[in-house]
């Protein structure tokens, strides 16, 4: 139903609006904030609607980010262009690693894991390799290029990683209303039975694990672009705990969730720190508690809690008319 797409029209607009407003300091800000909720949007494939654990989405950032430069560099194909051959080898990879876990039927858990140790394997490789740069990384020369996704304007960061994050979430909530998001749901909640009805886990998941890394592969070419820099913090774990954990907060397996959750919270951990700037560390200290606070007391995340409470109150205004 069209009316599924019409708050993702006024996400779009909203944006539009406040990067009119916002100086550069703050338009720095919702740049990192959209590309956490585009990394978050796009883990939430397999994270949530499949629910699939996996660590290992920041590897996939760091192929998308470093094919696309390297093409670019040593070859002069335009990161536009470049960014596609990321994307595809994330893709390949990500579908090995499934198939690996999943054609053995290995635990959850296993899977986990083995993507977790990607993030460690990964990082030593990065920084141990001359031709990727070692620790500090490869660079792009600076300059004002949109052939090459190079621009001096912020503004159009902002517009592309909006646009992408609009877009993404299109196919979010188209995906969690078809037949393949159904399948996905049904092998998240009761696999057994989802696998009496006929549905494979192998192919769904390898669909959906192909799709989300894939995806999560743009945020490496954008990040590269936007700072001129790719290097191996990108692969690390903690950028996949930042990940998991703003999901978390704004509600896994929801189409808005991973939106909500890194705009909220990636927006008030520099507020915080700017705000107990002479108290080192506090800013910190507080926004560990409120995550705590909102992990325990909304346990499904924010969205999930406000749909519940809208729909409660909902049905109780109808029942109040059936009895008046």
């Amino acid at each position: 139903m069209m009316k599924n797409y019409i708050p993702i029209l006024g996400f779009l607009l909203g944006g539009a609006v406040i990067s009119t407003l916002a100086d550069r300091y703050w338009l720095d800000i919702l740049i990192f904030a959209l590309w956490y909720a585009y990394l978050c949007t796009t883990w939430n494939i397999i994270g949530g609607i499949a629910g699939q654990f996996t660590f290992a989405h920041p590897i996939y950032v760091a192929v998308g980010g470093y094919t696309s430069t390297l093409l670019f560099n040593h070859l002069g194909l335009s990161p536009w262009i470049g960014m596609f051959a990321g994307m595809a080898f994330a893709v390949l990879l990500a579908v090995i690693v499934g198939w690996i876990n999943y054609s053995r039927r290995l635990p959850h858990l296993t899977y986990a894991l083995i993507t977790l140790a990607m993030t460690f394997v990964g990082v030593i490789i990065l920084r141990s390799s001359q031709f990727l740069g070692g620790s500090e990384g490869v660079f792009i020369l600076r300059g004002n290029d949109p052939a090459n996704f190079k621009f001096f304007d912020k503004h159009v960061y902002f517009w592309i990683i909006l646009v992408a994050v609009c877009l993404v979430l299109t196919f979010v909530t188209w995906l969690s209303k078809s037949q393949m998001g159904l399948k996905l749901v049904a092998l998240r909640d009761n696999e057994d039975a989802a696998k009496m009805l006929g549905i494979s886990q192998l192919k769904a998941v390898l669909v959906a694990s192909g799709i989300s890394a894939g995806l999560g592969a743009f945020a490496g070419t954008f990040y590269a672009q936007y700072l001129f820099v790719i290097d191996p913090s990108v692969a690390g774990s903690h950028l996949a705990v930042e990940i998991i954990l703003f999901t978390a907060i704004g509600g896994m397996g929801t189409v808005w969730g991973p939106v909500f959750g890194p705009l909220a919270l990636v927006i008030l951990s520099r507020y915080l720190n700017a705000e107990f700037i002479d108290f080192k560390g506090l800013g910190q200290v507080v926004y560990g508690f409120l995550i705590i606070i909102v992990l325990v007391f909304l346990k499904d995340g924010v969205v999930s809690w406000a749909g519940k409470s809208i729909l409660r109150q909902r049905t109780k205004s109808k029942n109040a008319r059936k009895t008046q």
